[in-house]
């Protein structure tokens, strides 16, 4: 089984979006680094925006 296959819900862009943006928040704050979760949400956005723009299409249409 393919791991799309067995998560399609990671190819839905805004479920991907909160699971990186909680991810990376509660990481982070383990690591005991305080960063806005603003912030966080504004570099996941940019950088699954980047990914889309180069062809890496990992989302369903």
């Amino acid at each position: 089984m393919k791991f799309y296959e067995k998560y399609p819900q990671l190819k839905e862009k805004d479920f991907l979006s909160k699971v990186l943006t909680k991810t990376v928040f509660s990481t982070m704050s383990l690591e005991d680094q305080q960063v806005p979760k603003s912030k966080i949400v504004k570099i996941v956005k940019l950088v699954l925006k980047e990914k889309e723009l180069k062809g890496n299409q990992f989302f369903t249409n």
